[in-house]
């Protein structure tokens, strides 16, 4: 059967998808909640630093190397909370309000 077909009625979608715990592959999430629980926020990013939705896990599916910031004033400015490398996730890192991303 294919993602997103019809059964009994019933709209179906892949189980990653659907599963609110996850992060997309190539995305950076934030969960409002420890644990990654709570309202998830998906972005695509690019090398650079920009604020980041209020959120207190995070996940890293992209390829690049991302620090997650507690900014203050500014991008750089403020308490680097954790650096992740592609493909890991933090459940309870503290309160993350903004993030660098390193390039290849």
């Amino acid at each position: 059967m294919k993602p997103g077909a019809l059964l009994g009625g019933a709209f179906v979608t892949p189980a990653a998808a659907a599963d609110p715990n996850t992060c997309p592959r190539g995305k950076v999430c934030g969960w409002s909640g420890v644990n990654r629980t709570g309202v998830r926020t998906v972005l695509s990013v690019t090398p650079g630093c920009m604020p980041f939705k209020t959120a207190r896990s995070v996940s890293n599916q992209t390829s690049y190397r991302i620090e997650f910031w507690k900014i203050t004033t500014g991008c750089g400015a403020g308490t680097r909370l954790v650096t992740l490398k592609p493909g890991t996730y933090a459940d309870n890192p503290g309160t993350v309000t903004g993030i660098a991303v390193w390039g290849g």
